[in-house]
């Protein structure tokens, strides 16, 4: 300081001052509670200003009310035209299902009444084969004959009812007359055996007796023992005057017939 003049230690000595009045503002400034409140308050700001911008990024768009109301306008539309033609469907199903059963109905009856139909011819053919056989116009000219067997089960597993029917050609135009023979042929305790009209009834009743002229039906009833199982029926016709007797053997299952018919 001592080589420097008067003006410039002045100089020096203002400079100094300036400084320390300029820091001393500067100080004050900062110390002031106006400028900490508005720090506060800008702070706060942008943190409000931060979640309001979050809560709009994250938020779903919402489509405007109009466009909503268009579109349940049209859906309801959708849904009643849906609902129209599944009762239109539903209608046609019902009708379908009537001309279904209705046809069902007239295919039954008419496989009734071709059934009925086609008995009726069947007994129609078999009377007109049993006349053919009488007149001997079918070209055989047979004598006495079995025209046909019958077996009718009963309420006993064990008695079965047979009916007979004998004929003998028109043309011979003369009473025949004799017996029947009735063996049954099957197992009996894992063996084939043959039962004999003695076996096949109560032991008293004697065997079936024919006399006729044209034809004639006989009826009776097989009775077999326990475990015995018919296969084969075995009838035999002896008639006086006449050497040779007619047999015819026919398989059981084909002479079972049903007693509705």
């Amino acid at each position: 300081m001592q080589g420097i003049s008067g003006f410039g230690r002045f100089f020096v000595i203002c400079r100094r001052e300036t400084r320390t009045i300029e820091l001393k503002k500067f100080k004050r400034l900062f110390s002031k509670a106006g400028f900490a409140e508005a720090m506060v308050l800008t702070i706060t700001l942008m943190f409000v200003l931060m979640f309001i911008v979050w809560q709009l990024a994250s938020a779903p768009i919402v489509p405007e009310v109009e466009v909503l109301r268009e579109q349940v306008e049209f859906l309801s539309g959708e849904l009643g035209s849906v609902k129209g033609r599944l009762d239109r469907l539903q209608a046609r199903e019902k009708v379908l299902l009537q001309e279904a059963e209705i046809v069902r109905r007239a295919n039954r009856l008419l496989k009734e009444q071709e059934s009925g139909r086609q008995a009726e011819l069947n007994r129609l053919q078999a009377e007109l084969d049993f006349y053919h056989r009488l007149a001997g116009t079918g070209g055989a000219q047979s004598g006495l004959d079995v025209y046909r067997v019958e077996i009718i089960p009963t309420d006993s597993a064990r008695v079965f009812q047979f009916v007979l029917t004998l004929t003998q050609n028109i043309r011979r135009a003369s009473i025949i007359s004799g017996r029947v023979h009735l063996d049954a042929e099957g197992t009996l305790d894992d063996r084939p055996v043959k039962l004999y009209w003695a076996q096949l009834s109560d032991g008293e009743t004697p065997e079936p007796s024919f006399r006729f002229k044209y034809f004639q039906q006989l009826e009776g009833y097989l009775t077999f023992p326990g475990e015995f199982s018919p296969t084969r029926l075995v009838v035999t016709l002896e008639a006086k005057n006449q050497r040779k007797p007619v047999e015819r053997g026919y398989d059981w299952n084909d002479l079972l017939i049903s007693p509705a018919d």
